[in-house]
């Protein structure tokens, strides 16, 4: 295959991935509207609610690892393939349960943890193979085009299960689920992955013949990351954004509905801002050239964030009439759409980019299991503090504590922006903060 026959190649591997992101996004987002609707209607419990998200959420926690040492050992395409066929048979099967002894809350359960389990092992697949089959001078625009996607599903996910749910029977939303996966599984199978792998080096074979067992090759994985400064201090610092950033999430539908007494209504106004920010970043970002100093840009988004999230105790500190905080509130939300573009964009290269091949599926898994394992820690305790303390000093000295976290975690003197040499199997030890511009 010549060079211009992989990059049109590539270009078609680019269409059905962005295409299978968006359809399997904008499924989701319809079934989880539609399902957590008539788990509601069913019990009029919210624990009831909570325990389904509580069963798509722990499989994700506990299996991401394990799913990125096998993705390691194992040609990536089967097993993204094979599990979103087995989410669809998934969906199938309850479909046809359903219309014959109706949809009980175990089944419920049983079907989040199912389909979770096949999450995490198509997500995190696709996702380290990304570098496969996109050219390197792409891998920026598909990020971007992902999260573009994945913000417009998000967005009219919601809208249209909202819509379904006042004519259609909860088997319309299986159906619907059903259908999405089973049309990401064609599109998925469409994209060559092998396209612009790199063969592996015999240091490379010679590492993942040392660590036959499961632990030692998860064990080998984190051990990369630690010994990594640049992904080091990235995840780290990812970490603790993902924690922080739970305060908007808990914090925002408190300020707005119980401190503020706005409507729901509205609350849904400025929650979609954040969707409609993401999504056009997103899409700016596919059609420029790739970041030059990455490291600056999440660096400085970072800070960003930090101001942004600090304006809003704004109106909670200053009187405002309900147009102008409502307003006020909406710009916040499409800034910090636009800001975690800017920050997720070059974090993803920068992993794709600085980690080999045999490593790859490992790191993301690592950060799947971090990203998602810290979500309840950070739900429970800003549930708690927003209870007790006023949300403006919530805010402030959250923002307060995001910016010494990125000043500290990202310092210069500890990583910065240059050019990283050839990729190879590391061995264990420290590897120097560096990364491609």
């Amino acid at each position: 295959m010549t060079e211009h026959q992989r990059i049109k190649r590539a270009t078609r591997n680019l269409f059905f991935f962005t295409g299978s992101e968006f359809v399997g996004t904008i499924g989701a987002h319809i079934y989880m509207f539609g399902i957590g609707l008539f788990v509601l209607g069913l019990t009029g419990s919210a624990t009831s609610f909570a325990i389904t998200i509580l069963c798509s959420m722990l499989p994700r926690i506990l299996l991401s690892p394990i799913a990125g040492h096998f993705l390691d050992r194992l040609p990536k395409k089967p097993v993204v393939v094979i599990s979103h066929a087995l989410m669809t048979l998934t969906m199938v099967v309850v479909l046809l349960y359903t219309l014959t002894n109706g949809l009980s809350l175990p089944v419920i359960y049983l079907t989040s943890v199912l389909l979770a389990v096949f999450a995490t092992f198509s997500g995190i697949g696709l996702t380290a193979a990304i570098a496969n089959f996109v050219d390197e001078a792409r891998i920026q625009r598909a990020v971007s085009l992902t999260q573009s996607s994945t913000s417009l599903g998000s967005i009219l996910g919601p809208i249209l299960g909202g819509v379904m749910y006042g004519f259609f029977s909860i088997e319309v939303f299986l159906l619907c689920h059903a259908v999405a996966y089973a049309i990401t599984t064609i599109l998925e199978a469409n994209i060559h992955f092998t396209l612009f792998k790199k063969p592996a080096t015999e240091e490379e074979n010679a590492t993942l013949a040392k660590t036959p067992s499961m632990f030692s090759s998860i064990k080998d994985g984190a051990l990369y990351v630690k010994n990594h400064n640049v992904l080091f201090a990235i995840m780290t610092v990812a970490l603790w954004v993902n924690f922080f950033f739970v305060a908007m999430a808990v914090g925002l539908p408190f300020i707005i509905i119980e401190v503020l007494q706005a409507s729901s209504q509205q609350l849904g106004l400025i929650e979609a801002m954040l969707g409609v920010g993401t999504l056009l970043t997103s899409i700016y970002i596919s059609t420029r050239p790739e970041f030059q100093k990455p490291i600056r840009n999440v660096r400085l988004g970072l800070l960003s964030l930090g101001i942004v999230f600090a304006l809003m105790a704004v109106p909670l500190l200053i009187s405002m009439p309900a147009l102008a905080f409502i307003g006020f509130y909406m710009a916040t939300g499409f800034m910090m759409g636009l800001i975690m573009v800017i920050i997720n964009t070059p974090i993803l290269v920068i992993i794709q980019k600085t980690t080999p091949e045999s490593y790859r599926g490992r790191v993301f898994g690592l950060l799947e299991m971090l990203a998602s394992g810290i979500s309840p820690i950070g739900l429970v305790l800003y549930g708690f503090l927003y209870d007790i303390v006023s949300p403006q000093w919530i805010i402030l000295i959250t923002a307060g504590l995001l910016f010494l976290v990125t000043l500290y975690g990202l310092r210069a003197s500890r990583v910065q922006d240059q050019p990283l040499p050839a990729e190879k199997a590391p061995a264990l030890q420290k590897v120097p903060g560096s990364i491609s511009s």
